[in-house]
């Protein structure tokens, strides 16, 4: 029972890593949210799958997901909160892309969690700093 217990505690710790293995954004990591230059506005999903769902399905499927995401404008900022690697499969991408969970910390929506493609972050970069 006990070497139970220590692979479920070393699990927990590692778990996170995993998680967000080969993102490209980081946990607790600043970011600015802006969609393509065509669609500069940016979709937050209540949930990862949903995220995906949307990205994969047909026009019905996507009509029927939308009201379980906010549009927000190009510039809102956001601080990281988790990521998983390679979750979203576009049907009009060759290369899948993260999902990445975010808070919003500006404007009206400031508080709301949710999830947008790791292709909707851009790394905020700080004068003096990496």
């Amino acid at each position: 029972m006990r070497a139970i217990s220590i692979v479920v505690a070393l699990l927990l710790v590692i778990a996170p890593g995993v998680v967000m293995a080969d993102c490209h954004v980081g946990v607790k990591q600043r970011v600015v949210l802006y969609g393509t230059s065509d669609d500069p506005d940016v979709f937050v999903w209540d949930s990862r799958f949903r995220l995906r769902d949307y990205e994969a399905g047909t026009f019905d499927q996507a009509r029927a997901l939308l009201p379980h995401a906010t549009l927000v404008r190009p510039g809102t900022r956001a601080v990281i909160e988790a990521c998983v690697s390679n979750f979203v499969q576009s049907k009009y991408g060759m290369q899948p892309d993260d999902a990445v969970g975010i808070v919003i910390v500006t404007g009206p929506l400031h508080g709301q969690r949710g999830w947008v493609l790791g292709s909707a972050v851009r790394a905020i970069i700080r004068p003096g700093r990496p």
